[in-house]
């Protein structure tokens, strides 16, 4: 075979895999993935054990798109069906989440860098021992205590924070940060325990499905991220700020998503 037909044969299959390749995208709650929905191109709705998901083109990327529902439970059931359905090259998680570091306002995007269980573990004597999970498909290996996050969408991630424009909240323009992000079971409104997860785990925000989604693709060898937005600081006005603050925040982090998505 010529030089030049090996060239363009090569140039065929680069092509052909790029363009087959798809992304899942996630959120909890249908604030977290409605701008996402309305953005999908050729859209397909396809439902598989309870959990409804959209296939179809975000500008030129081949996505596939589902509510994943509140809590590890839910996100991990969620995960499960994605994976068992389609065939997915990495995995975006976006929404919203609970701000612990003491600068970051309602509006405030964190990209995790890793994710940690905090309420999974052993309680002895009023003193909590947080356990690292286990991987099933490694004989029941330890998984690291913090999960990290793929370092090539991390470092994409990091690239688009630093041009990117995006809806200001409560008079403040979003600002970014990159640290741990801690999941547990519970929606966070007290400042105490704000602050214990921040001085325990070094965690710049709290939420309810990140290091589950981590563990579930650590397991399936899938890259993902977790990039959320600030809609409360995880204490005693968090409800309401929540409230307030919900649908903005959700939309700037799924306009993180659609740039992460054109990488």
């Amino acid at each position: 075979m010529a030089l030049k037909q090996i060239l363009i044969y090569l140039l065929i299959v680069v092509t052909y895999n790029l363009q087959g390749q798809r992304m899942a995208v996630m959120g909890a709650m249908d604030e977290e993935i409605e701008l996402l929905k309305s953005s999908l191109k050729n859209k397909k709705e396809i439902e598989k054990n309870g959990v409804t998901f959209f296939t179809g083109k975000i500008n030129s990327k081949k996505v596939v798109l589902l509510k994943a529902g509140i809590g590890k439970v839910n996100a991990a059931y969620s995960t499960a069906i994605l994976l068992a359905n389609f065939k997915v090259d990495g995995l975006i998680f976006t929404g919203v989440a609970g701000g612990l570091h003491p600068d970051i306002v309602p509006g405030d995007i964190v990209i995790s860098d890793k994710l940690v269980q905090y309420d999974f573990g052993e309680l002895v004597n009023g003193k909590f021992e947080t356990w690292p999970t286990r991987n099933l498909t490694k004989k029941n290996e330890k998984n690291p205590l913090y999960i990290e996050v793929d370092s090539s969408l991390f470092q994409k991630s990091k690239k688009i924070a630093e041009n990117i424009d995006l809806q200001p909240l409560n008079g403040n323009t979003p600002k970014f940060y990159i640290g741990t992000i801690a999941t547990g079971d519970t929606f966070v409104s007290d400042p105490e325990k704000a602050k214990e997860l921040y001085s325990n785990f070094n965690a710049i925000a709290t939420e309810m499905e990140g290091a589950a989604i981590a563990q579930l693709c650590t397991m399936a060898d899938l890259p993902f991220i977790i990039i959320r937005s600030c809609s409360d600081n995880a204490n005693s006005q968090a409800h309401t700020d929540y409230f307030k603050f919900v649908k903005v925040a959700a939309i700037n982090s799924a306009q993180m998503v659609i740039e992460l998505l054109e990488q």
